[in-house]
């Protein structure tokens, strides 16, 4: 009889915790936290890890976490009362309670029954898991000395134009105001989660079937707002009137410019962030960063003397070209190239024909529909290296102007007209 009653004991307990594991709510199945038994050090999906006070432990197999140093580094708020040895906690909206005397404890005002009860070493106090599981929305899963919190993490950053942009739970209706932005969302699984792009989001081919809110400097906030979405993404260029009025409306807008090739892999990584889509955003700038690597791999080869000088035409009339602290500038110097407009005045400065002759540029590249023999009968151009050796090119501007996924593709396709057979 007394077997049969601890088998039953055994079986409610484990029936109990079983419980708390599956039911609950999953915001995310990207984002987690990842916990190994008897070490200090935890980490998250993006291969960051965070260093805790006090080591993890396993307690009549009930896997135990420092509260603190996890609820804070995933971005909640821990306040301790030591009159009545209580913990209140918040992550986003959430709320928790956790009386340490007792054991008595709730998640958004229902309680959570503790098989092993909180408790403290050297000041820092030990938790089960499933309890900050809860906290965060998210859920738990185990292996032999493992365990994992899969959940959104709670968004708090501060976007291109310094403002700050907060998000305490996953989007799931999302307006980009941008093509690149648009080929960003398509990278990394976010597809479903678009509800309008700009009319000019045109890639991939299933981005020409959304509802469109209309142009890059004159999107229309009624459609946006009828959209009725949890995240506006916008790019530079952007009229700030839209960002405010949008914010105004208490709409959450994430404003970008990236410069360089390096802060498009960041935005990519933002923008998983901001929706919850982590492990693709990282799967995705890990596959263009071992692409980008096989072509450095080429061209840190290439002697300074032997670099050949490049022209990007934008646009022709006035003639714009793209100057430093911009991601094309970072394209040609990663394809082997020196950028003649590197100097010039501002980020995309006005060319003059003067300029243009005296710097001499072994190749020109237009990124609009241009025409060879006009350029080559441009006056005085004659003399230009790119034009004797007939080296102008029309490229896609699409793919060299937005930064985001193809980036790397312009950069292969850069570095095959330079030094490649593409010539």
């Amino acid at each position: 009889m007394k077997k049969v009653y601890k088998f039953l004991s055994l079986f409610i307990v484990l029936l109990f915790l079983t419980n708390l594991v599956f039911p609950l709510k999953v915001n995310s199945a990207d984002y987690y936290f990842g916990f190994k038994s008897n070490s200090e050090v935890f980490y998250d999906a993006l291969g960051k890890e965070f260093k805790a006070p006090v080591k993890t432990e396993i307690k009549e197999g009930v896997f135990l976490v420092p509260l603190r140093a996890v609820v804070e580094d995933a971005g909640g708020v821990v306040r301790y009362y030591p009159e009545t040895r209580s913990i209140e906690l918040s992550y986003g909206k959430n709320k928790g309670y956790v009386l340490l005397k007792t054991g008595v404890s709730s998640v958004n005002g229902k309680n959570f029954a503790f098989h092993i009860k909180p408790f403290v070493v050297r000041g820092h106090t030990l938790i089960d898991v499933r309890f900050i599981s809860l906290l965060f929305g998210g859920k738990t899963v185990f292996s032999e000395n493992e365990c994992r919190i899969i959940f959104y993490r709670v968004v708090d950053i501060k976007d291109a134009l310094e403002n700050r942009v907060y998000l305490y739970k996953e989007p799931k209706r999302i307006v980009s105001l941008a093509p690149n932005l648009t080929e960003i969302l398509f990278g990394i699984g976010a597809r479903n989660k678009i509800v309008g792009v700009s009319n000019y989001s045109d890639y991939p081919e299933d981005a020409k079937k959304l509802p469109k809110v209309g142009g890059f400097f004159n999107p229309s906030i009624e459609r946006i707002f009828a959209l009725n979405p949890d995240l506006v993404l916008v790019a530079r260029g952007t009229p700030l009137s839209v960002i405010d009025k949008l914010r105004s409306l208490g709409i959450s807008v994430f404003a970008s410019d990236p410069k360089t090739t390096h802060d498009i892999y960041n935005l990519i990584l933002t923008v998983g962030e901001l929706t919850g889509n982590v492990k693709e955003s990282v799967s995705l700038v890990n596959k263009m960063k071992s692409e980008e690597s096989a072509v450095l791999k080429k061209t840190e080869k290439i002697p300074m003397s032997k670099r050949l000088k490049v022209y990007m035409e934008i646009w022709n009339n006035p003639k714009m070209s793209a100057g430093k602290d911009t991601f094309i500038d970072s394209l040609i110097k990663e394809a082997g190239g020196i950028n003649i407009a590197e100097n010039a005045k501002g980020s995309w400065p006005v060319m003059s024909d003067e300029s243009i002759i005296k710097a001499n540029p072994d190749v020109i590249i237009l990124l609009y529909r241009g025409d060879i023999k006009q350029i080559e009968s441009r006056p005085g151009w004659k003399t230009i290296n790119a034009v004797k050796n007939h080296r102008i090119y029309i490229e896609n501007p699409n793919i060299f102007e937005r930064p985001g996924p193809r980036i790397i593709q312009a950069l292969v396709k850069l570095y095959g007209i330079l030094y490649g057979n593409n010539g």
